[in-house]
């Protein structure tokens, strides 16, 4: 299974231990391939630097992290898919370009679109009941 983590859930994952951290974990485990491309990891990096006061450092060890279970794909960044919020366009076509079967999101501009080209959107708890199926 492929799957594109959001920023949101990306930082969630990275700072706390809920739902979202195990689905990174789940990643790291080889239960399924995560797919980012560098506009995710620049926003994961300003949000890190920005929001949570992380040093550049502390910011680059998490993006080191993150990128060591990603398989990384480059995006034009013209896809227009989100109307409400076109910052999340990066998510869609992340997921396009890499293949994803999955987008794990808990932005409500993504969720509301319930799934875009065939790629379902879903929470973290819906990728975690998935994922359960699927290797169950």
């Amino acid at each position: 299974m492929r799957v594109v983590l959001d920023t949101n859930i990306l930082v969630s994952a990275l700072l706390w231990r809920g739902t979202p951290h195990r689905c990174l974990l789940a990643v790291q485990a080889g239960l399924a391939d995560l797919i980012l491309s560098p506009p995710i990891l620049a926003e994961l990096r300003t949000v890190l630097l920005a929001k949570f006061r992380h040093t550049p450092a502390e910011a680059d060890e998490a993006i080191r992290t993150i990128q060591a279970t990603a398989e990384l794909v480059e995006i034009s960044g013209g896809l227009r898919a989100v109307p409400d919020d076109p910052d999340d366009d990066k998510f869609i076509e992340t997921a396009q370009t890499g293949r994803a079967d999955i987008i794990v999101s808990g932005d409500r501009h993504l969720l509301v679109l319930g799934s875009t080209a065939s790629v379902p959107v879903l929470t973290a708890r819906e990728f975690l009941d998935r994922l359960g199926g699927a290797s169950g």
